[in-house]
């Protein structure tokens, strides 16, 4: 506080932290720079976000950028903080975040500080970071493979462990060389079993989904290789050869293995985390430590530790999680790997298994994740089946182990409703269900049936049963189910166990010599896997439990931490006075004191009527003394509701429950039903064992190991040993099984011996025990979002998580007395302006020291430490504080740092800022003079260039004019001699024309000449080709009518002979009836008559059949003589008027039969003739088609051939008139480019000349016009006017020969161009010559 009476509280735009309800910690810049002494408003700048990824502790916003464009003034009231200062950036000089590895180093460490430098790591891929010896693992969610590669393992093992005693590395160093990193703490847990000779432990601690089961699997697999990277641990062997042995080791493989096998029956699937651990582990490593003595003899630098085996407690298994999830969640992982196994080995444990899913067991349900981590349930079976062969459960105990299980779910799968024959009993409706239980289990169906429904009452003496409602019925089975699950997974660890414990299955040790002496006797490095605090909407007993041991845990963390800072004070050579911090002492010893809530509860569950309401009354009637610090009472509460105050922050639990729970004992009816299986795994885990602790998970015998020797304590300041001796008091008060004053009168009693908290207790109290014997090293895993995604993080979510992790409160007690601290170099960088306000001696002290230049080499450390002395005395005068003759500054210096009071910083960094103004205010007025000097310069400049440019505007206007004049009547020349040239070309391209087109005229008229005659001499040689095919073809025709007008004669003579033999025998038949007289001469004439008649008819028939075929003729022949034998016989005879003869009778039978044979073979003939006849034709047609097609393809080849001659001849010709043409166009092409290029020039040209003869036009009006306002002389006036008129009839006539040169100076088509003649021209030259003797005469 200075004189005026106003707190400096920080300068103009100092960069803060406000607190903001949406976003818990806001970048701000302060924009006020004083406040007076009543005031406790503050006004800041707090940029805008969207997004709140998007937030960043970037100074530079506020200086150019985001704040000033979209930004808003918030009044900040400073008693919503800490000693009324907001708390400050960690930025530099150009606004920009120091981000740090270890926030140690960070100048203002605070949770604002913390959370920020967590998200900009965050941000850019670094999960791990250091606070002191804590290690911080942000969840990534993604894996990087170079972060967990083979070759990062052995950098933090060689650098960590093996090279520590090398020059390059020393062991206070060891940050400088490696980044924050998980190996980093198991690499220095093994150095410190190896080398000192201390047992480790590794707390690994965070909420659901915040990565504690993979870190502790990265932790176990790095502690497993650290020996194999080094090529000391196995001398006569190569490394390789080291590494390989390594992996294949059984013991090893056992290790690593447990631990997913652990997943798979202890984790599920939960709303915040796919694979959450439902259990709390503590992994003992054991290994084989090879003695300092014999490591040196050996040559080593550094001592051997190989792992041997390992041991694992657990904690706390959720078993409500086996009858009951939410939708959206999962129950364990074993029992969807079971179901999605292949059918044929459900069926081998058990044929109920075969064609069911999820679905088919009401514990399981349906679920829509069948991927965790990138591995269905199927594929993950296969996993957990090799593991369990790994650790010995194969064959039937593996058959029983599964069959237990599936006990488990079948157990869901019955149906309690209501006897109808009394309202008070239940019955089981799912027969097939319970029958299929009952074979599973190897009990009648009927003593399930009465376990479950009915309960065993004993009362004085006498013992009864009462049966069970549906209801209770229901939860007895649930019960049932729970039980046999928690005895399942405990024999399962103790089964590892043993499996992998070094005392059954490390037989030959890496160090034989060391036998005798240590045998039996293991180092050990544990790995806690605890559940992190916990508060949710309604918190019930498992939420109690755990935060219970929560506060344990972080009562040995503020410890650790209080000795760590001890430590570094002594280091420092500061002393250490009281410091004070957050003790949670009140809140374990109201759990686990006197009256505490174990003994009360435990009570409760002994009374007859205990309830939970009557639990929460009790607590509140013992502790009303407690109510101020940890016990909450709230008016709004209900019965059963009451609150604590954790380490974390205030916590309301719901008590209903509490007592059952506690309890959990199971009825003597289920535990009789489990000793009649014949499963001997169920009988003798669930039946026989119910006396014994089911969380004790080791069967192993527990040696005591001697501990090893530990370098003593450092002895703390007075009142630190006060409150260290009273936390110890309370601890090992706390740490008794069971105190004196609570329940050692009753510890007789099995009932308040087996309650679920006094278990836990007692687990509790050994695992403390155990730890408290070895070098305790912390992890802190932050689940950076809830929505899973890489490189986000949310900010309230993780500042909730760092409180409840005790990461806060370790900086508080850091800082407790000195909340901030910097390096002696950066104090003096960063504060070297404050000089002016240091005392004259100390400035002068100041400059003598800063001139001895040697002894400033000789000394240095301590000369930087004298000048930050000299330097904070008299910066930080008016914080000194007097009493008596002790006078307490605001800052000390240590060896290598300078650590600051409270406000004493902020002080300074607020003197810096004004120093700062002081030194901006010169500056900005050397920059402002120097600005005015620069614009006046650039004035007169500017006003000279100014001047030169109008002097050139006026001078380029003169010459503008004159080389206007110049341009025109060069113009006027050019289009006089352009118009002559012009007139050529076109006569030229005239005549070139007419040319080419008498050519073609021709060479067209020719072509045509010679197509008519090629066609006149195509169509004569078609004409002599098929002129003698045509008379061929018609002498064949006409020989064919000759021969069908024969055949048709030939016919009919038949015909008519035919008709005149009937007409004949008609004429005898009716003689023969009548005879005439004289019947032998007429009878012999007519007979001779019709053998005459009818013999040519026959002859011609025979003719013309002999004609078409030889075998018609001969039969021709036969018929004429058998008509002419009757004749003969005729003669000879006598005709006997009225009859005939028996000669004659016989030769008419016979001319009878005879002509009906002719008739046959006429008939035939005629078939015979006509086939023959098609035939011929057919055969004739293809001749003539063969001949026909002979002559043409003859034809066709000469014509062809004749053809092709003249086409080559015709091609030759047109080849040479085609290069020709050729030739012809490209000259024409060519013709045509000049003449376009010519077309353009002349039109540019007339242009020009028209626009030259309008300008010339409206000079000469100009000219006249001023001759006649300032002439004088009339006939002076007159000559002008008439030579004006004589230049506009020119002009006009020169028009009209344009117009028709046409407006590109081209003559049209059979025109002339017009072209001036001599005598005009040289009267426009006589004319120009006037007027250049007038207007420069």
């Amino acid at each position: 506080m200075n004189e005026g009476g106003e707190k400096e509280c920080t300068s103009n735009q100092t960069a803060v932290y406000i607190q903001s309800t949406p976003h818990a910690w806001v970048p701000a810049r302060i924009i006020q720079s004083s406040l007076s002494t009543n005031s406790t408003t503050l006004q800041v700048r707090v940029a805008n976000y969207e997004e709140e990824a998007d937030i960043q502790s970037d100074g530079r916003d506020a200086l150019g950028g985001r704040a000033l464009r979209d930004s808003e003034v918030v009044d900040v009231n400073l008693s919503d903080y800490e000693d009324g200062v907001l708390p400050l950036q960690n930025v530099d000089e150009s606004g920009v975040l120091v981000e740090v590895e270890d926030m140690v180093d960070l100048p203002f460490l605070h949770e604002a500080a913390i959370l920020y430098n967590l998200k900009a790591r965050h941000m850019k891929g670094h999960p791990y970071t250091r606070t002191g010896d804590i290690v911080i693992a942000v969840n990534p969610y993604q894996w990087m493979d170079t972060l967990y590669s083979d070759d990062t393992r052995t950098i933090y093992a060689d650098t960590l462990v093996w090279n520590v005693t090398s020059k390059e590395h020393k062991a206070d160093d060891y940050k400088k060389h490696v980044k924050p990193h998980v190996y980093e703490t198991s690499s220095l847990a093994y150095r410190g079993l190896a080398v000192d000779g201390i047992n480790q432990s590794i707390l690994v601690s965070g909420e659901s989904g915040a990565g504690k089961t993979e870190t502790v699997k990265i932790l176990m697999s790095h502690l497993a290789s650290v020996q194999a990277s080094h090529t000391d641990a196995t001398p006569a062997t190569d490394v390789k050869e080291s590494k390989s042995s390594f992996r294949t080791s059984p013991i090893v493989a056992r290790v690593l293995d447990s631990n997913p096998l652990l997943e798979a029956f202890g984790n599920a699937k939960t709303i915040r985390n796919d694979n959450s651990s439902r259990f709390g582990k503590f992994i003992q490593l054991q290994f084989d430590t090879e003695d300092p003595i014999h490591a040196s003899y050996a040559g080593k630098l550094i001592p051997s530790a190989v792992l041997a085996g390992s041991k694992c407690e657990v904690y706390l298994l959720e078993k409500s999680r086996v009858i009951c999830h939410e939708e959206e969640e999962r129950t364990y992982h074993i029992f969807y790997q079971l179901l999605a196994a292949p059918e044929e080995e459900k069926e081998e444990f058990w044929d109920g298994l075969v064609g069911t899913d999820n679905e088919s067991f009401s514990y399981v349900g349906w679920t829509d994740t069948e991927v965790i981590e990138g591995k269905d349930d199927a594929t993950r079976w296969n996993l957990t089946r090799q593991a369990l062969g790994l650790v010995g459960v194969k064959g039937d105990r593996l058959k029983l182990l599964i069959r237990t299980i599936c006990v488990v779910m079948q157990l869901g799968n019955l149906v309690f409703e209501p006897d109808p024959s009394n309202e008070e009993a239940t019955v089981i409706t799912s027969t097939e269900e319970l029958d299929m239980l009952a074979s599973l289990m190897g009990i009648d169906a009927m003593d399930i049936q009465l376990a479950l429904t009915e309960r065993t009452v004993t009362a004085r003496n006498e013992t009864f049963k009462v049966p069970l409602n549906d209801t209770k019925a229901r939860d007895s089975c649930d019960a049932f189910a729970k039980e046999i699950y928690a005895r399942i997974f405990h024999w399962l660890v103790r089964t590892i166990n043993e499996a992998t414990s070094a005392e059954k299955n490390y037989k030959e040790p890496l160090f034989p010599k060391q036998k005798k002496k240590l045998e039996g006797v293991f180092g050990t490095i544990g790995l806690l896997d605890i559940f992190g605090f916990e508060s949710f909407d309604v918190n019930r007993f498992e939420q109690l439990c755990i935060n219970y041991a929560n506060e344990k845990l972080q009562q040995k963390f503020t410890l650790d931490i209080f000795r760590s800072v001890q430590s570094e004070y002594e280091f420092e050579g500061i002393e250490l006075g009281e410091v004070n911090f957050a003790d949670n002492s009140d809140v374990l010893d109201l759990i686990e004191g006197r009256m505490g809530l174990i003994n009360v509860l435990n009570e409760e569950c002994i009374r007859p009527k205990g309830n939970d309401i009557a639990f929460v009354t009790k607590i509140y009637t013992m502790n009303k003394d407690n109510e101020a610090t940890c016990l909450i009472q709230d008016k709004f509460y209900r019965d059963y509701e009451f609150g604590l105050k954790h380490y974390a922050g205030p916590v309301t639990y719901d008590s209903t429950g509490f007592v059952t729970k506690n309890m959990d004992n199971l009825p003597s009816d289920l535990s009789d039903c489990a000793k009649k299986s014949t499963n001997e795994l169920l009988s003798k885990e669930v039946g026989y064992a119910d006396s014994e602790d089911p969380s004790s998970s080791s069967q192993i015998e527990k040696k005591k190991t001697p501990a090893k020797k530990r370098p003593p304590p450092r002895r703390p300041a007075r009142g630190a040993m006060q409150r260290a001796g009273s936390e110890k008091k309370q601890s090992d008060h706390s740490s008794a099984p069971s105190g004196r004053q609570g329940l050692q009168r009753k510890a007789s009693s099995s009932i308040v011996a087996e309650t679920v908290w006094t278990k836990f207790r007692g687990q509790l109290t050994e695992l403390m025990s155990n730890i408290g014997q070895t070098r305790t090293r912390y992890i802190r895993c932050i689940k950076p979002n809830t929505v899973k995604k890489p490189l986000v993080m949310q900010h309230w979510s993780a500042v909730e998580q760092l409180r409840c992790a005790g990461v806060v409160a370790a900086v508080t007690i850091s800082r407790s007395a000195f909340p901030n601290r910097l390096e002696h170099e950066i104090t003096l960088d960063r504060f070297a302006g404050l000089w002016h306000k240091a005392l004259p001696e100390v400035v002068s002290s100041n400059h003598t020291s800063s001139t001895s230049l040697d002894d400033m080499e000789e000394d240095e450390p301590n000369k930087i430490r004298d000048d930050v002395q000299r330097l904070l005395t008299g910066a930080l005068k008016q914080l000194e504080v007097v009493k008596g003759d002790k006078v307490t500054r605001g800052f000390v210096c240590g060896k290598t740092r300078t650590y600051f009071r409270a406000g004493a910083l902020e002080l300074l960094e607020a003197e810096r800022l004004k120093s700062l103004g002081l030194h901006t205010v010169n500056m900005q007025r050397v920059i402002r003079g120097f600005v005015a000097r620069v614009k006046f310069l650039k004035l007169r400049k500017a006003a000279i260039i100014s001047q030169s440019r109008g002097r050139r505007v006026v001078a380029r206007k003169k010459f503008k004019r004159a080389r206007k004049a110049c341009i025109l009547i060069q113009c006027w020349l050019r289009c006089i001699h352009a118009g002559e040239e012009l007139v050529t070309l076109r006569r030229n391209r005239s005549a070139a024309m007419i040319q080419t087109h008498w050519r073609m005229a021709v060479a067209i008229t020719m072509l045509k000449k010679s197509v008519k005659s090629a066609a006149i001499i195509q169509a004569m040689v078609r004409g002599s080709i098929q002129r003698p095919i045509f008379r061929k073809q018609l002498k064949e025709a006409r020989e064919e009518a000759k021969l069908e007008n024969q055949l048709k004669a030939l016919q009919r003579k038949l015909e008519e002979a035919e008709a005149r033999r009937i007409e004949a025998e008609q004429r005898a038949k009716e003689a023969a009836e009548n005879p005439p007289p004289a019947v032998n001469t007429n009878h012999q004439a007519n007979v001779s008559e019709t053998v005459a008649s009818a013999q040519p008819a026959q002859q011609t028939e025979t003719s013309s059949l002999t004609t078409a075929s030889t075998a018609s003729g001969a039969a021709a022949s036969t018929a004429a003589k058998m008509a002419a034998a009757p004749v003969e016989e005729k003669k000879n005879e006598v005709v006997v008027p009225g009859q005939l003869t028996a000669q004659q009778q016989t030769l008419m039978d016979e001319s009878g039969k005879m002509l009906e044979y002719l008739r046959k073979e006429v008939f035939k003939l005629r078939s015979q003739n006509s086939q023959l006849r098609k035939d011929f034709d057919l055969l004739k047609e293809n001749n003539q088609r063969l001949m026909d097609a002979n002559a043409s393809a003859g034809a066709s080849f000469a014509a062809l051939n004749q053809h092709a001659k003249q086409l080559n001849k015709a091609l030759t010709v047109s080849k040479a008139e085609v290069a020709t043409s050729k030739q012809q166009v490209h000259k024409l092409n060519l013709a045509q480019v000049e003449l376009k290029e010519e077309l353009k020039m002349k039109t540019g040209t007339y242009i020009a000349e028209v626009h030259s003869r309008l300008q010339y036009q409206k000079t000469m009006g100009r000219i006249v016009d001023t001759i006649q306002e300032r002439c004088r002389d009339s006939r002076l006036i007159e000559d002008v006017l008439a030579m004006s008129d004589e230049c506009e009839m020119e002009f006009a006539a020169a028009g009209g020969d344009m117009h028709e040169m046409g407006p590109a100076g081209m003559a049209e088509p059979g025109g002339v161009g017009g072209s001036p003649s001599r005598a005009e021209s040289a009267k426009d030259k006589s004319i120009s010559a006037r007027f250049t003797s007038y207007l420069w005469g």
